[in-house]
């Protein structure tokens, strides 16, 4: 199983949505507590304006074999005051993380937030956020990720000067 990850486009719009609909639908369990319609709506202005101005990445995970797209991530950045353990203010916030039942178990979580953290490095950001279930939790102790009140974030140890 060759998996690749590759940055979605901003003409890639309504494949996105679909995959953030099965976000919603698995993660949120959407359906039982909102009106998906304007969730939807919201959800197509979001990506709409956030991709084309860069302040949102998203992501896909391939089957190389297949060409099947399998899974899927995103971040967001965002602007925070500075503090010292976040100088430049910048942060990102890990989101919409979502792998085919099949593909799970076998490093494509990984390899998607693998992928977003590269980005969001190359952006500057010092401090990258998320939310998880408990099963997620594994992967992103592994990444360097740090459990806080309610959330999770990236620690890295700065070399003391």
């Amino acid at each position: 199983m060759a998996i690749i990850i590759r940055k979605a486009a901003a003409d890639e719009l309504e494949i996105l949505l679909e995959w953030r609909e099965k976000v919603l639908e698995e993660v949120f369990w959407m359906s039982r507590w909102a009106d998906s319609k304007m969730i939807m709506k919201s959800n197509r202005e979001y990506y709409k304006e956030h991709l084309e101005d860069g302040s949102h990445t998203a992501c896909f995970a391939v089957d190389n074999d297949t060409g099947r797209i399998v899974g899927c991530g995103g971040i967001c950045y965002q602007h925070e005051l500075p503090s010292p353990e976040n100088i430049s203010g910048k942060n990102g916030y890990l989101m919409n993380i979502y792998i085919e039942p099949e593909y799970r178990r076998h490093g494509t979580g990984r390899k998607i937030v693998e992928f977003l953290i590269a980005d969001a490095k190359s952006r500057g950001v010092e401090k990258i956020y998320l939310e998880t279930s408990t099963a997620g939790e594994k992967l992103y102790y592994s990444l360097g990720f740090q459990v806080l009140d309610g959330y999770m974030k990236l620690i890295e140890e700065k070399d003391n000067v």
